[in-house]
C-alpha cells in the first residue's frame, strides 16, 4: 500500500475529495485539525481519534445547540428474555429502572431502533410495546436509558448547600410543619437611670425599658422578660406592668405583674408570652403607677440597670 503525505489540499467548491480506496487507512497526525465540515452521512466506518476534535464540539446542524448538558449518566438495562406479551420490566443490575419518558430511551428490537411513543411507551419501570412480542421470533437487542435533561428554573434535590443560603433567608413561614418553638429573633434594651412617678395611672416613667420588634410571621409568639428594681417610701404601694403599644398585658387588671407594698426597694421580675398576631413593628415597654399618690414610685431603684428582652418564637 502506497503512502502519500499532503500538507494542504484546497479542492474547488462542489468537488468531492476522495482519500484512498476500500481497505486503505487515512491517518491524521496529532496536532492536525480538520477544518472542513464533516458530513456524517459519509462516515460509514472507522474511528477519528478524540484528539482530532476540539474540546467543545459545535452543533451538528448549525442550530446553536452547543454545550448541551445532561444530568445523570446513561443506563444500559439488563437483557430481557422475550415472552408472548407487550410489557417487560426494566432493570439495571437487578434493580428497577424508571425512565422519565419514552423519549429518554433508545430501544432496539430485531435490529431496528424503535420510535418512542409510537412503537413503545414507558409506565413506571416497565416498557410497553405497541403490540405483543413473540418469544419465537422477536429479540430485544438492547434498551438504553438516557439522562434527564436539565430543567432550567428547577433545582435538583440535594444540590443547595448550607453555604448557599443567605443569613436570615429562612423565615418562620418557610419552616416545615411541626418544628415550631424556635427562637427567630431577639431584641433587648437596658436603662440604668432611676425614674420616678407619683401618677396613679400607668405611665412610661420618661420612656424607660422599651424595645421594638417586627414579627416575621403573624403566628409567632413574643416572649417578653423584664428585670429591674422598684423603690417606695414606707406606706406607699406601686405596680409595674408591660404594654404592647397601647395594650396593657397584665394578667389581672388592677393587680399588675409586679406589686410593691410599703417597702424601701425590691427586685422586679416580669415575664409574659404574648400573641400579637401581626407582622408590623410593635413596641413592648414597662409602665408603672402608684395605687395612691402618697409618695414617689421609682424604677431602676438606686440606678440599678434594668433590662427588657423580647424573643420571637416560631409557631
Amino acid at each position: 500500500m502506497s503512502k502519500i503525505e499532503v500538507d494542504q489540499v484546497d479542492p474547488q467548491s462542489g468537488t468531492t475529495l476522495t482519500l484512498g480506496t476500500s481497505g486503505d487507512t487515512v491517518s491524521i497526525p496529532s496536532g492536525v485539525t480538520l477544518s472542513a465540515n464533516l458530513n456524517a452521512n459519509n462516515l460509514t466506518s472507522g474511528t477519528i481519534p478524540d484528539a482530532r476534535f476540539p474540546a467543545t464540539l459545535p452543533a451538528v446542524d448549525g442550530s446553536n445547540l452547543t454545550n448541551v448538558q445532561i444530568a445523570g449518566g446513561y443506563t444500559a438495562c439488563d437483557a430481557i428474555t422475550v415472552t408472548n406479551t407487550d410489557t417487560f420490566a426494566l432493570t439495571a443490575g437487578g434493580s428497577p429502572v424508571s425512565p422519565e419518558s419514552a423519549n429518554n430511551c433508545i430501544v432496539s428490537l430485531n435490529g431496528v431502533i424503535q420510535a418512542p411513543g409510537t412503537s413503545y411507551t414507558i409506565s413506571g419501570s416497565n416498557i410497553v410495546f405497541a403490540s405483543a412480542l413473540s418469544a419465537g421470533s422477536d429479540v430485544i437487542d438492547f434498551i438504553t436509558v438516557l439522562g434527564t435533561a436539565l430543567n432550567v428554573g428547577t433545582v435538583s434535590d440535594g444540590t443547595i448547600s448550607t453555604a448557599k443560603l443567605a443569613n436570615g433567608a429562612v423565615t418562620s413561614d418557610k419552616l416545615a410543619s411541626g418544628v415550631g418553638g424556635k427562637v427567630l429573633q431577639v431584641v433587648t434594651a437596658t436603662d440604668s437611670t432611676q425614674r420616678t412617678t407619683n401618677s396613679t395611672s400607668y405611665v412610661t416613667a420618661s420612656n424607660t425599658l422599651s424595645v421594638n420588634i417586627t414579627p416575621s410571621s403573624a403566628s409567632s409568639k413574643i416572649f417578653v422578660t423584664v428585670s429591674s428594681a422598684l423603690g417606695l417610701p414606707p406606706g406607699a404601694d406601686g405596680i409595674a406592668t408591660i404594654f404592647r403599644d397601647a395594650t396593657n398585658l397584665e394578667e389581672n387588671v388592677g393587680s399588675g405583674f409586679t406589686r410593691l407594698f410599703a417597702s424601701a426597694g425590691a427586685p422586679m421580675v416580669i415575664s409574659v408570652l404574648d400573641s400579637p398576631n401581626t407582622t408590623s413593628a410593635i413596641t413592648y415597654q414597662v409602665y408603672i403607677r402608684e395605687t395612691s399618690a402618697v409618695a414617689n414610685l421609682s424604677i431602676n431603684w438606686t440606678n440599678i440597670t434594668g433590662t427588657i428582652t423580647a424573643f420571637e418564637i416560631g409557631a
